[in-house]
């Protein structure tokens, strides 16, 4: 072999690769930290040292160059020459100011909240029951209406999501012949203001709980929506006094068993016309073979923490069929969700 030539690599181990899959709780919790810490905020304008970055952070300095030589070493941050940090392409979207930024997701998915409800997966896996409930002795929701810091931490990351998909969304989908398009439990209605901008001749509705709908009015104003959208608010389990052409629901209907999904499906029906589109965004599980596929994981997510799931094709064919409504297909975007497409009969 020529000595120019390149070397093959040696195969690592499957022992190697699976511990290195164990030590995954790591990596979660140290970009978290820099995500509390504000870090990659810290460097938008430039490289910094340990030193500068731990009297902006309030930090013990050798503890924190660990932190940062760790995630520097799988590609968040960088570490030049001189010993200083910068942003790398992945911390980027840590930074609050990032259109697409996923810093309070970061932050919120190893909180106290997420971070004990997993450690007692286990618990779930033998019984059914919600690790949450057993962890905090009560049901997610509830526990977030009388915990409004972690409820406002929630918001903030659900909102996250939506900027993220917001524009994968509205481009997969044609929205433009609507004439009223309503987006249930949407939050601060960033994803109904991105699809209403490719339908302009729509108007927007923007259903939710009512302490949601009184914080999502400023971040209407933001994005210039708010000239466009009413706003209803209510419990979806109760009525969805809304009437619209196309329904939008992100990550709602994952949140809830069998039972609970169809009850809101069923009370959507009611305000429904027979030929008004649902368009659920989720992450489909497609099929029981081997490939990856982020909705696998997001589904152990959902049996810890509420007692939701993931479902394939099938499974929301099902839903649909019990609530009053015919499953038609489902539109892949440019991210890791889908839209299940479904019509009022």
């Amino acid at each position: 072999m020529n000595a120019s030539s390149p070397q093959p690599q040696a195969e690592i181990p499957p022992q190697a690769v699976l511990t290195q899959m164990t030590f995954g709780f790591i990596v979660s919790q140290a970009i978290s930290v820099a995500a509390k810490l504000f870090i990659a905020d810290h460097l938008k304008d430039g490289p910094k040292t340990p030193a500068e970055l731990a009297r902006l952070t309030e930090t013990d300095e050798p503890s924190l160059y660990r932190l940062l030589r760790g995630l520097a070493s799988i590609g968040v941050f960088r570490k030049d020459g001189d010993g200083r940090f910068s942003n790398s392409v992945l911390s980027e979207f840590l930074r609050s100011d990032h259109p697409e930024s996923i810093r309070s997701a970061a932050h919120m998915i190893c909180d106290r909240e997420h971070w004990n409800s997993h450690g007692n997966m286990l618990r779930s896996v033998r019984t059914g029951e919600i690790a949450f409930e057993h962890t905090f002795g009560m049901p997610v929701f509830p526990y977030f209406a009388q915990n409004p810091e972690p409820a406002a931490l929630f918001e903030e990351a659900m909102t996250s999501f939506s900027s993220s998909i917001a524009k994968a969304v509205s481009e997969a989908f044609d929205f433009s012949r609507a004439g009223t398009i309503a987006d249930i439990g949407g939050g601060r209605g960033l994803l109904l203001a991105a699809v209403l901008k490719t339908a302009p001749a729509a108007q927007g509705i923007l259903f939710d709980q009512p302490q949601v709908i009184e914080n999502s009015r400023k971040a209407l104003q933001n994005e210039g929506a708010a000239e466009r959208m009413e706003t209803v608010s209510g419990d979806f389990f109760r009525e969805i006094p809304v009437e619209a052409d196309i329904y939008l629901m992100k990550w709602i209907i994952h949140d809830w068993n069998d039972e609970q999904s169809v009850a809101i499906l069923k009370n959507l029906a009611r305000s429904a016309k027979p030929g008004a589109r649902v368009l659920l965004i989720e992450s489909v599980v497609e099929g029981d073979d081997n490939q990856p596929s982020m909705s696998k994981l997001m589904d152990l997510n959902m049996l810890v923490m509420t007692g939701g799931k993931e479902r394939t094709e099938k499974e929301y064919a099902d839903l649909f069929e019990r609530s009053g409504f015919q499953l038609i297909t489902i539109h892949p975007t440019a991210s890791p969700m889908q839209i299940v497409e479904a019509v009022r009969i």
